[in-house]
């Protein structure tokens, strides 16, 4: 049985602590987060050496955390440092100080350690294969070519947040001439790494910064989807809020919703930094990752325990996860999406719907979490798993392939769906959601075919009727007694019915229904 893990992070900025909970399906998820904003890297003096108040906020923060640990029986921590630590000229006698007055060792990452595991969190939970990352600390700026999701370059810019603001902002507020020596500093920059050229590859982002943005963001929109995970947005609109922030005081940064107070000092820079990376390399998307530096510890550690070099298909790993979760029957899902694709693909040879290979994708994952909502109330199943699926980080889907998903695996009704969908008012064209109809329908029907859970459906087989305007659906149902499943699927057939304007019959292969 797998333990509570812990890492800490010791940044320029803040130093993070988090305790990561083993769960059913064999993967950590966080549980415990916290941090202390110590900007490490306000304490380097002259000679470049982090002083004696640095070293002794570090340690008395790492105590702190310890104590945590003790509560929550953490029997392993990772403890890392990145770029304060690592440029500081007294490196060894930090490491040596951590190591005498705490209970950790310290590894302090190279800028090559601190990018890779970065990629490593961003391959193993997002469904990005291509693109440039950038994480924005405190300290430093790391940026990553992502190509087959693999690394194949990285460069640490040895600039950050509260370095940039202290370089470049003299007083409470960027000064339009500060901006532009900030902007011609930043380009003079990227023009020297020749790899931040000509790819027109999405910009991820990873980090504090990051995520201020997208929580600012999406609450301009009044955002109607849970997380920010996988949250895509055009590139331009970091150049939007740079406008809108620009000549704002820290009073008035204090009341921006999703900007977080202890960066209240530091956002615009960083913002600034991260603006002109996504117009160098000409991104015209965003995508931010949730999960940086502490996740991609937590993969390696958990896949090296299971002789794993990355995990291969994000989304099925996610899906097999909630199914773990929700204590999903899978011999009766996997049952369900045999017939469900099976009168999918009959509709599709009878020429009545056309052939999509992302419906059956999406069919395929609905079926496997059909009704999972029954976990938390059988009686409210269908609101229950809309509810689970849309207030979960689905990795290795978009925002709205997991709203798609949620509407397809809660489906209910036509009217209700349309009810749910009202938040989300132009996130779908009307075909997609025929479609999101069409397979809802189907799995409702499945699931009428299968209402005592006994399989006494071993197969169906479509046919057109004589006049061509309806279908007989045939039930091949061996010795076993149908009568439960026809009378259901009775009452349920009318919302496929509805979907492709054609009446349904159902019979037995014998002949007869009883």
């Amino acid at each position: 049985m797998k333990n509570e893990l812990a890492v800490i992070d010791i940044g320029s900025n803040s130093i993070r602590y988090v305790i990561f909970h083993p769960i059913d399906s064999g993967r950590y998820i966080e549980k415990i987060n916290v941090k202390v904003v110590a900007r490490l890297s306000a304490h380097i003096d002259g000679n470049g050496a982090l002083d004696t108040v640095g070293i002794r906020l570090l340690c008395e923060t790492l105590r702190r955390f310890y104590e945590i640990g003790v509560t929550h029986h953490v029997e392993e921590t990772i403890c890392v440092a990145t770029a304060a630590i690592r440029n500081a000229s007294n490196r060894q006698e930090i490491i040596h100080a951590v190591e005498q007055e705490t209970p950790f060792t310290m590894r302090v990452l190279s800028d090559e350690q601190e990018a890779y595991y970065g990629y490593f969190a961003i391959i193993n939970s997002t469904f990005l294969t291509d693109g440039y990352s950038v994480d924005i600390g405190g300290g430093s700026m790391e940026v990553t070519l992502i190509e087959n999701r693999e690394m194949v370059a990285y460069h640490s810019f040895p600039f950050g947040a509260v370095t940039l603001t202290r370089q470049f902002q003299s007083g409470e507020t960027m000064t339009s001439g500060e901006q532009k020596k900030l902007t011609k500093f930043l380009r003079e920059q990227f023009d020297e790494i020749p790899w931040l050229k000509n790819k027109k590859l999405p910009l991820i982002g990873v980090g504090g910064s990051a995520r201020n943005f997208v929580r600012i963001h999406q609450s301009t929109l009044d955002y109607p989807l849970h997380g920010i995970h996988q949250y895509q947005v055009r590139s331009k609109e970091l150049g939007k809020l740079i406008d809108e922030l620009a000549d704002k005081a820290p009073k008035h940064l204090l009341k921006v919703e999703g900007l977080s107070k202890d960066r209240v000092d530091i956002f615009l820079p960083a913002l600034i930094a991260i603006h002109e990376l996504a117009v160098h390399i000409e991104a015209d998307q965003f995508v931010m990752s949730n999960y940086g530096l502490r996740e991609g510890l937590v993969y390696e550690y958990d896949l090296h325990d299971q002789n794993q070099r990355r995990i291969e298909n994000v989304r099925e790993e996610s899906l097999y996860q909630l199914e773990s979760d929700y204590k999903v029957n899978r011999d009766r899902t996997n049952y369900l999406g045999t017939i469900a694709k099976s009168i999918y693909r009959q509709l599709i040879t009878l020429d009545i719907i056309p052939e999509r290979a992302a419906d059956l994708r999406l069919l395929d994952s609905a079926s496997r979490l059909l009704y999972c909502g029954q976990y938390i109330n059988p009686d409210t199943r269908s609101n229950q798993t809309f509810y689970l699926l849309t207030n979960t980080d689905l990795k290795g889907m978009t925002h709205k392939d997991r709203l798609a998903l949620a509407l397809v695996s809660s489906y209910s009704s036509s009217k209700r769906m349309q009810q749910l969908l009202k938040p989300f008012k132009d996130w779908f064209t009307d075909k997609s959601i025929e479609r999101f109809d069409l397979l809802g329908s189907i799995l409702k029907l499945t699931d009428a075919l299968d209402v005592t859970e006994r399989r006494a459906v071993d197969s169906v087989e479509l046919e057109l009727t004589k006049d061509q305007k309806g279908i007989r659906i045939i039930l091949d149902t061996g010795d076993h007694d149908y009568g439960f499943e026809v009378e259901k699927a009775e009452k349920q057939k009318k919302h496929l019915e509805r979907v492709i304007d054609r009446s349904i019959l159902l019979e037995n292969k014998g002949g007869t229904l009883t």
